[in-house]
């Protein structure tokens, strides 16, 4: 009975604990960092054993670029659990955020734990996605002299095949994209949009297409993926990519509208939308439009330097 009685005590603080972590969740889902950071440093500090709370706190610290908090954060989390693979994962990761930060000698400093860690995440779980993946990114963009090599960034590429189809597509993809080989990374990137047909699939070709200036292909690829995805980014993208081709003005103005009507779902701001379209509208000559938009976007956000310098310099002509 005096079990029961002080279980019964306890539930209260309990559920007081288990409400403000639920509510720093969907705080941090909000995107809403700094705030989320103050709710669970609380939990943190009264709650020493919520590894839950530490591990959304470092995350919270990541996604503001926190790295000395973040890494202090999962070296933590590491000491209590130190075969978790996310907690190594997110650790190896945050040192190798510093790192990139850094100055080279840092960066030099930093570079053994950043592997030790990404490898022994990816010893602890054999389809762990997110790890493979930093090992991939890691081992192509490091410099042969300090441990860049392309054959061990596409083992990753191969233990990612065997994991996901569709992230190893990619991956393949992106190896390729490294080393300049255009029509294997479009027969890749193709593969995973075929697999997956996700936005990131398609953004990934489309970012293939853009950046070696097949606009053409880059324009039917985000039509596509507006009729399969219905995502409205794509919308602005084609706009976007239609002014930087210097085609399809007449359509690129019809789905930047279609974005700026549904722009409450995105993340890209209604003010850089309409710079898009203003710039759009004065590309077809029509400058009066260009103004009445730009000064809708100054009439968004007030403080946005494009913006203003854009229509001072249609001012001027």
């Amino acid at each position: 009975m005096q079990k029961r009685f002080v279980i019964l005590l306890l539930l209260p603080v309990l559920c007081i604990g288990q409400t403000n972590l639920d509510f720093g969740i969907k705080v941090f889902e909000n995107k809403e960092y700094a705030k989320a950071q103050s709710i669970f440093e609380d939990i943190a500090k009264s709650e020493p054993n919520n590894y839950k709370a530490y591990e959304y706190l470092g995350d919270a610290y990541a996604a503001q670029h926190l790295w000395d908090k973040a890494i202090n954060t999962f070296e933590y989390l590491i000491d209590k659990q130190p075969d978790n693979a996310d907690y190594n994962y997110k650790y190896g990761g945050s040192i190798g955020m510093k790192a990139k930060s850094s100055d080279k000698f840092t960066a030099l400093f930093l570079l053994n734990d950043v592997k030790k860690y990404l490898k022994r995440s990816a010893d602890l779980d054999p389809n762990h996605i997110d790890v493979r993946w930093a090992l991939l990114e890691l081992y192509l963009e490091l410099p042969g002299v300090i441990g860049g090599d392309i054959d061990k960034a596409k083992n990753y590429a191969s233990q990612l095949q065997n994991i996901s189809p569709v992230d190893g597509a990619l991956a393949y993809g992106r190896i390729a994209d490294y080393e300049n080989d255009f029509y294997t990374a479009e027969k890749h990137f193709k593969k995973a949009v075929e697999i997956g047909g996700s936005k990131t699939c398609y953004n990934k070709l489309i970012d293939l297409y853009v950046q070696n200036n097949h606009y053409d292909k880059a324009l039917l690829t985000t039509k596509e993926a507006i009729q399969n995805l219905n995502h409205i980014d794509f919308n602005y993208r084609f706009a976007a990519i239609a002014l930087q081709a210097n085609s399809n003005s007449s359509q690129a103005l019809k789905n930047i509208d279609v974005f700026i009507k549904n722009h409450n779902s995105s993340l890209i701001s209604l003010d850089k939308a309409l710079i898009l379209k203003a710039k759009l509208h004065y590309r077809l000559g029509d400058v009066d439009e260009a103004k009445f938009c730009l000064n809708q976007a100054l009439s968004d956000n007030p403080d946005s330097i494009q913006a203003k310098t854009e229509l001072k310099r249609i001012q001027q002509l």
